[in-house]
C-alpha cells in the first residue's frame, strides 16, 4: 500500500482546478485513502475525488436577497459536466470485448438436399 507522493498530490490538485487558496478541499491523508480506494491507480483516483466534489455539490443552492444574488447551484451543474466527459474519456477507452460475428470452426457437414451426407 503506498501512498502518494507530494509531487502527485500537487498533481491532483491541479488536474481538479485546487488552486492555493482551497488547499483544504482534501487533506493529504483524504488523497491517500482515495488512492488505495482506486487500487492504487491516479486516473481512477483524480475520477473518485472529482465524484465526491460532485455529490459534495448536490446540496449547494442558489440565493437571493434583495440585489444580491449567488449562484452556487451551478457549481453543481459545472461538476456534473467535469465528470461526464472525465467518464466518456477514461471508461470508453478501456479495453472491451467486443464480439461482432461468429463462425463455426471447423465448419458444419451440412445434409444435402435428397437427405445424404
Amino acid at each position: 500500500m503506498a501512498d502518494l507522493s507530494a509531487t502527485q498530490q500537487s498533481d491532483i490538485r491541479a488536474d481538479l482546478a485546487i488552486d492555493d487558496a482551497n488547499q483544504d478541499v482534501f487533506t493529504d491523508a483524504q488523497f491517500n485513502r482515495l488512492f488505495v480506494r482506486a487500487g492504487e491507480i491516479y486516473n481512477e483516483t483524480v475520477g473518485m475525488a472529482l465524484w465526491q466534489l460532485l455529490i459534495d455539490s448536490a446540496k449547494f443552492n442558489d440565493y437571493t436577497a434583495g440585489q444580491t444574488r449567488e449562484r452556487k447551484a451551478q457549481i453543481h451543474s459545472n461538476l456534473k459536466d467535469a465528470y461526464k466527459t472525465w467518464r466518456k474519456d477514461n471508461v470508453a477507452s478501456a479495453t472491451q470485448l467486443k464480439i461482432v460475428g461468429m463462425t463455426a470452426v471447423p465448419p458444419r457437414v451440412k445434409d444435402k438436399p435428397n437427405g445424404t451426407r
